[in-house]
């Protein structure tokens, strides 16, 4: 009887072990944080281009580029970090 319900339980995370999970873990963070990192880099676009000389508006939309991109840039790092780690560990 409990054989027959373990059987039918699925797993949830898709994923049979640790290495897989971080690789999940590491595509999901991926596929969210990339499209909002583009968002605010084209909203922060929009900002320079529309401050028109205003040096408080451009300062604004410099620093919002800036930590837009260090943001995509630790996601993408991040990412192949989380991917290093597991051919790492593989190896063992």
């Amino acid at each position: 009887m409990l054989q027959n319900l373990l059987a039918a339980i699925t797993n949830p995370l898709k994923a049979d072990d640790i290495p897989a999970l971080i690789l999940s873990i590491a595509e999901f963070a991926r596929n969210i944080g990339l499209p909002i990192a583009i968002i605010f880099i084209v909203y922060n676009g929009f900002l320079f281009v529309s401050a028109r000389g205003d040096e408080k508006k451009l300062e604004t939309a410099k620093a919002g580029i800036k930590w837009s991109l260090i943001g995509a840039a630790l996601i993408v790092g991040a990412s192949f970090l989380a991917e290093a780690v597991v051919n790492f560990v593989k190896e063992f």
